[in-house]
């Protein structure tokens, strides 16, 4: 939550004679998508809490649905963490922590259903204290199922990305990703890349299985008298052909039926996703081959 979004009453008060951080106890998840301050249900359980002077602490709970939960006050001496209990809740959950170097009763912030409801409480809670006697800390976090995305690929060892992140080599288990549509990538060196859009669920395994198909460009034989082609001394049709290879030089022979005719050898270089032509005919009694 940004700062300039709290009202001043649940900001670190600009005159305040003590500071206070709070932070939850359990490290969020750290899925691949990138989001942040995300937990598993119930949530982080706790939040450790510091204050620089001896003071009251008193965290205020706020779901995304139902009322503000007010939890019991923590006396902490300086300099030294108090673990604060939280209850679980699901969704977006914001937690107002007050430190007071007297004590403050925020009963009335129990059952509040906006951030501007709890401002209101703290504030008047706070009127009866000497100036500079409280301030507050913010804790935001989201606590939702997650669910887990399984990469498979043939062959084995191509890069997987999500949402445009790099996150390994297949095959690769991805857990604690949020629910929602994610696109995953493979690619591999030599293969056409792949991609797919699949919905992750919670508390489910989505697999993902590509299967990775080779760039290739295309053999291109053809001849005004019949012929078989050979390439790299093995039979792969006769004439007119069209051939998907992989990208490189071959050693290309055209073989006419007409064995009163001489046979062609050629080197031919096939690029990716180009055709490269074999055109042979018959000229002068002559049989030949040309690269187009």
């Amino acid at each position: 939550m940004l700062v300039g979004c709290v009202p001043a009453p649940l900001r670190a008060q600009p005159d305040a004679r003590l500071s206070v951080s709070a932070a939850p106890a359990l490290p969020a998840a750290q899925p691949v998508t990138g989001e942040q301050g995300l937990y598993r249900p119930p949530g982080p359980g706790a939040l450790r809490v510091q204050s620089d002077r001896a003071a009251f602490l008193t965290s205020v709970v706020l779901p995304a649905t139902g009322g503000a939960l007010v939890q019991p006050t923590v006396r902490a001496a300086a300099g030294v963490p108090v673990t604060v209990a939280l209850p679980g809740t699901l969704g977006f959950t914001q937690v107002f922590t007050v430190a007071s170097l007297e004590p403050l009763n925020l009963g009335s912030a129990a059952g509040a259903r906006s951030v501007s409801e709890v401002a209101r409480a703290v504030e008047a809670a706070a009127a009866s204290l000497p100036r500079g006697s409280y301030t507050v800390a913010t804790t935001v976090y989201r606590v939702e199922p997650l669910g887990t995305l399984r990469v498979s690929a043939s062959p084995a060892g191509a890069q997987v990305s999500v949402n445009g992140r790099a996150v390994g080599a297949a095959p690769v288990t991805l857990t604690d990703l949020p629910e929602g549509q994610v696109t995953v990538g493979v690619s591999l060196g030599g293969y056409q890349p792949f991609t797919q859009r699949v919905t992750v669920r919670a508390d489910v395994t989505t697999e993902v299985a590509a299967r990775l198909r080779p760039v290739t460009g295309t053999l291109s034989a053809r001849s005004d008298v019949p012929a078989s082609v050979l390439v790299e001394g093995q039979p792969v049709g006769a004439t007119p052909l069209d051939l998907a290879v992989r990208p490189g030089v071959f050693s290309v022979n055209v073989v006419p039926a007409d064995r009163a005719l001489r046979a062609q050898n050629l080197l031919v270089r096939v690029n990716a996703s180009r055709v490269s032509a074999l055109v042979c005919s018959v000229t002068g009694g002559q049989y030949r081959c040309e690269i187009r």
